[in-house]
């Protein structure tokens, strides 16, 4: 796979993510509805979506274990670190999330939305900082002939 080819699967991987986030963010609104109903509604949509919010830590493993990855390939040793510890915070926080929707249930959501709104505005940062980076590596490694042919 040539290196325009992966920069572009980054970038793809990250819109992906990034339009689950949407859906997830109804899911939240849902569970924080006056309405049980609609509160039912939204744990059930909740539990169809664990595999999805699960894959979210698969891509953050990925990224590190790919000696390939655009990201970890170009980065500085000071970006490198701070992607792998963002990448630690945001599996923790994805565990600690699977596992308060445990115990949620109809008549207790609050905690489960908050600790869902933390997370999605963790996420949503963490890609705009991998986004950030993942342009100004295409740009500078992009102008050198013999890396855009790798």
């Amino acid at each position: 796979m040539n290196l325009r080819h992966q920069f572009e699967c980054a970038h793809v991987e990250h819109a992906e993510i990034l339009e689950f986030l949407k859906v997830w963010e109804d899911v939240l609104n849902l569970l924080a509805s006056d309405d049980s109903d609609a509160r039912h509604r939204g744990l059930r949509l909740l539990q169809n979506l664990e595999p999805k919010i699960v894959s979210i830590c698969e891509h953050c493993r990925q990224e590190e274990d790919d000696p390939e990855s655009p990201l970890f390939r170009f980065a500085e040793s000071a970006d490198r670190g701070r992607m792998k510890d963002e990448h630690f915070r945001l599996f923790r926080a994805n565990y600690d999330f699977r596992t308060e929707m445990q115990f949620a249930t109809v008549s207790s959501t609050a905690d489960l939305v908050q600790q869902g709104q933390r997370l999605l505005a963790a996420l949503r940062g963490h890609i705009l900082y991998e986004e950030g980076l993942l342009k100004r590596f295409e740009q500078e490694q992009l102008r050198t002939p013999e890396l855009v042919a790798q």
